[in-house]
């Protein structure tokens, strides 16, 4: 599924093109896509979830979830400092982040297909021209850096295949007098 109902302001936008085109075109089944994450004070008091709006008043975490989206999630998350050298256009750098169940998406290898999911992932990214690529990075505690992930039982083993997508990505406000 698409949750793709925030409006289309500032980096937002950006995201919203991106997560658009990248559930379209990425075809994968049973892959829930999001935009971007806010960081959610967990109920330990002291650590931080990641969650996205699904409607005005209903926030979701975004770790995969392998009932209701059994191929897995994808989603944003932006720096915490918005650089800008003229105060109208503004660089974030961004994560894409990927957690994916790689036999449900690429059923029947005989192999781990995880460089097959990333390069499609990646020639896609690419195609947009949305943001500048500047890496890959692999493995659930580095690209959930600062999110509590005590919770997440499936981690970046076989099936499943956690990744982002790094970059800088340039954006500006509607700001009309």
């Amino acid at each position: 599924m698409n949750y793709n109902n925030y409006p289309p302001i500032g980096i937002d936008a950006k995201f919203l093109n991106l997560q658009n085109a990248l559930s379209t075109h990425l075809e994968f089944a049973n892959v829930d896509f999001y935009g971007r994450v806010l960081k959610t004070l967990a109920k330990d008091g002291k650590s931080f979830i990641p969650e996205v709006h699904v409607s005005n008043s209903e926030r979701k975490e975004v770790y995969y979830d392998d009932i209701n989206a059994v191929g897995g999630n994808v989603f944003f998350i932006d720096s915490e400092e918005h650089t800008t050298k003229d105060g109208t256009l503004f660089t974030a750098k961004i994560k894409v982040v990927f957690m994916l169940n790689i036999d449900k998406l690429i059923p029947g290898k005989t192999y781990r297909a995880d460089v097959e999911v990333q390069e499609k992932c990646i020639k896609l990214i690419n195609k947009l021209r949305i943001f500048n690529v500047t890496g890959i990075e692999k493995g659930l505690s580095n690209v959930m850096k600062g999110f509590n992930i005590e919770g997440v039982r499936k981690n970046d083993l076989q099936p499943y295949h956690t990744f982002a997508v790094l970059g800088n990505l340039n954006y500006m406000f509607n700001c009309k007098k």
